[in-house]
C-alpha cells in the first residue's frame, strides 16, 4: 500500500541522510501528528459549541418573561451554552438573596452584566485551549527545517571537500538531501497556520454569539427586576 512512498526519490534521500537530519525529520513528523490531533479535536469541539450557542440564542429570542428563562435553563442539556446560562442565573440568585428585595438597581444590573462578560472570557479561554500549539508549530517548524537544511549543507560541503570535486553529480544529492528538512518544515507549518487562523476566526464568531446571548439575557432581567 505504501510502496510508492518507500520507492520515491524523497524517501531515498531520507534513508541516506545523516542522524541529525533523521532526528529533525522525526521531530517534525511527531509535531505534525500532534497538530493533526488538535485539528480533529477543535473541529468537533467548536462545531458543537457553535450549534449550542446558536440554539440558545434562538430560544432566548422567543422567550417573553423570566419564568420561561428558568424553564429553558432547566431543559438545556449539558453544554457550554447551558453552563453559561446556569452560571449567570446562579449569580443572579446570589444577588437577589443578598438584596432581599424584588427589585434590582442599575448597579446590580451592571454587576450582572459584568459577571456575564467574565463568563464569556472563561469560555473563550477554554475554547482557545491547545491553539497555541498550532501557532507555535506554524512559527517554529520552518525554522527547524531551515536548521536541518543548514546542517545538511554543511555536511554536504564537508563531503565535497573530502571528494575534492565540485561536480554536479556529487553536489546535487547533498543539497537535495539538505532541502528535504525545509520541505518537511513547511509541510507542518502551512496547515498549522491555516488551522490556527481558521479556529481563531471561529472563536471570534462564538464571542459575538455570546455577546448577543448576554444582551438578550439582560433585556429579560431588566423587564423582570428593573422598575
Amino acid at each position: 500500500m505504501f510502496d510508492f512512498i518507500f520507492k520515491s526519490p524523497a524517501w531515498a534521500l531520507v534513508a541516506q541522510s545523516d542522524w541529525m537530519t533523521k532526528f529533525i525529520l522525526l521531530g517534525l513528523f511527531f509535531l505534525s501528528v500532534i497538530c493533526f490531533a488538535i485539528v480533529l479535536l477543535k473541529s468537533k469541539e467548536l462545531k458543537k459549541q457553535k450549534l449550542d450557542l446558536e440554539n440558545l440564542l434562538n430560544k432566548l429570542k422567543k422567550i417573553k418573561n423570566f419564568e420561561n428563562l428558568i424553564e429553558l435553563a432547566q431543559k438545556e442539556k449539558s453544554s457550554v451554552a447551558q453552563e453559561f446560562l446556569s452560571n449567570n442565573l446562579i449569580y443572579l440568585k446570589e444577588v437577589i438573596e443578598n438584596k432581599n428585595s424584588p427589585e434590582l438597581s442599575l448597579q446590580n444590573m451592571e454587576n450582572l452584566e459584568l459577571m456575564s462578560f467574565q463568563n464569556i472570557d472563561q469560555i473563550l479561554v477554554d475554547s482557545e485551549k491547545y491553539l497555541h500549539i498550532l501557532n507555535t508549530s506554524a512559527s517554529v517548524s520552518p525554522l527547524i527545517g531551515l536548521f536541518g537544511t543548514i546542517w545538511g549543507l554543511i555536511h554536504s560541503f564537508v563531503n565535497i571537500s573530502q571528494e575534492k570535486s565540485a561536480d554536479i553529480a556529487i553536489v546535487a544529492p547533498g543539497i537535495a538531501e539538505a532541502l528535504v528538512t525545509t520541505l518537511a518544515g513547511l509541510i507542518v507549518a502551512i496547515p498549522a497556520m491555516i488551522a490556527y487562523n481558521y479556529y481563531a476566526n471561529e472563536i471570534r464568531k462564538h464571542e459575538q454569539l455570546l455577546s448577543h446571548i448576554t444582551d438578550r439575557y439582560m433585556v429579560i432581567l431588566k423587564n423582570k427586576y428593573l422598575k
